[in-house]
């Protein structure tokens, strides 16, 4: 009998029980796609060819010598395997925290040093092993290279050989200086250079003088920093190509129908999609994954939508993923209506082959050891929506909103009233009018 997967909490219990230290999250990864192997009765050969990598790619994701660069290939497995949403998303929390230990320990080895100690050389602002001066030393050292550079560059003699020129001249002149004798070179340079000043600080007065007191009043009050808005203690990312049971969606495709290639794998959409310059019909569903930089915890206080701009409803064909996907709804946990004037992200339970989603209400916290992942569908049928989450956040006394979108560029989601609607047929390997 096949053993499930388990709640996120469960997942998180594990890995306590396991420890905290390096390779705990890998492990427990491992773990469990070697239970998801051994449950389907499969090679891993069979297996691999079936979610996109190479047998022996399998082999060292089940056997913990290497951790997945991305979820999709665990996605698949789990799918594959019959896996409900709740336990591939308690899956995917513990890839996230695999993945961040794979890179922790790559940049442990690019430095080729420990964290902690480059830590505190760091702060001291020295490499390792480096003496460091006190700043009454430092102070010391830089006067004298300042006293030693000015003296090079001005030419002068050295200390002694000037206190002995010195000697010399106050002797000679004791009875003071007599007619002849010659100005020193730097006196008479510092006297033009004083002179110099005198002229254009009375040249200042005079034209500060004549400019009068109603031109200062018309000079402009300089305007205070704008503030930057602060960095969020959390890290996240979207994917808006996340279909309904991993096979039901549609896309508006331009062109004749038969330019266009089979339906792709859920995995795949993105590119296939954007060789083809499909949009999203009807709806378009947003994977949104959120985790904490550290353990402190990021209260997550509103989620809003924003609709950038909207047209008329794209031209194209529609072009259904699949026709057979099921009737039970999708997992979503916020839905929203982009046709109305002010879209609102409505908090809905879903239900994932019987199993209910409950309804997620703010306030919503995140943190390093415990991320998140929420589903937002954009809804359209009159209008060729651009539209953008705004993500309302606070933690340790900071605030701020982070804007969520598609790489820089917002979500796209259109209607398709009335447009011809086609549905790949297997057989004959061609698109096909439905009647």
């Amino acid at each position: 009998m096949e053993r499930p997967l388990g709640r996120p909490r469960e997942v998180e219990r594990v890995l306590g029980e396991r420890g905290t230290g390096e390779g705990s999250a890998r492990e427990a990864l491992a773990e469990r796609l070697r239970e998801l192997r051994e449950g389907s009765g499969r090679t891993y050969a069979s297996l691999a060819r079936r979610i996109g990598v190479s047998g022996s790619t399998l082999h060292r994701y089940c056997t913990g010598q290497t951790v997945p660069a991305e979820f999709a290939p665990v996605e698949r497995l789990a799918r594959l395997c019959g896996r409900s949403g709740e336990e591939r998303e308690a899956l995917h929390r513990l890839w996230l925290r695999a993945d961040a230990e794979r890179v922790e320990r790559q940049e442990a080895w690019m430095t080729g040093s420990p964290a902690a100690a480059v830590g505190e050389d760091a702060e001291a602002g020295a490499a390792p092993g480096t003496v460091t001066e006190t700043g009454a030393d430092a102070a010391v050292r830089r006067s004298r290279d300042t006293a030693t550079g000015t003296q090079a560059l001005s030419g002068s003699v050295p200390p002694a050989a000037a206190a002995v020129h010195r000697d010399e001249d106050s002797s000679a002149y004791a009875g003071g200086p007599p007619a002849h004798a010659p100005r020193s070179r730097s006196v008479r340079r510092w006297v033009q250079a004083l002179a110099v000043c005198a002229v254009a600080a009375l040249a200042l007065v005079l034209v500060a003088a004549s400019a009068g007191p109603s031109r200062q009043q018309q000079r402009p009050e300089r305007q205070p920093p704008v503030a930057r808005p602060a960095a969020p203690p959390f890290t996240w990312t979207s994917d808006d190509h996340v279909w309904k049971y991993g096979c039901g969606h549609t896309y508006l495709v331009g062109g004749p129908p038969a330019a266009v290639p089979p339906p792709p794998a859920e995995a795949d959409a993105e590119s296939w999609a954007t060789a083809l310059g499909a949009v999203h019909a009807g709806e378009t569903g947003v994977r949104i994954t959120l985790q904490g930089t550290d353990e402190r915890a990021v209260v997550l206080e509103a989620l809003r939508i924003r609709v950038v701009e909207r047209r008329e409803p794209a031209e194209g064909r529609v072009h259904r993923m699949s026709s057979g996907c099921g009737g039970a709804l999708t997992p979503r946990m916020f839905d929203v209506d982009l046709d109305v004037a002010r879209p609102v992200a409505r908090s809905v339970p879903g239900n994932d082959t019987g199993e209910p989603i409950p309804v997620v209400s703010f306030p919503y916290r995140v943190s390093a050891s415990d991320p998140e992942v929420f589903l937002v569908t954009g809804r359209a049928a009159r209008c060729d929506c651009d539209w953008v989450a705004e993500l309302r956040w606070s933690s340790g006394g900071r605030s701020g909103t982070v804007r969520i979108d598609d790489g820089g560029r917002p979500f796209r989601t259109s209607g398709a009233p009335g447009r011809p609607v086609h549905d790949y047929d297997f057989v004959t390997r061609r698109w096909v009018a439905e009647p």
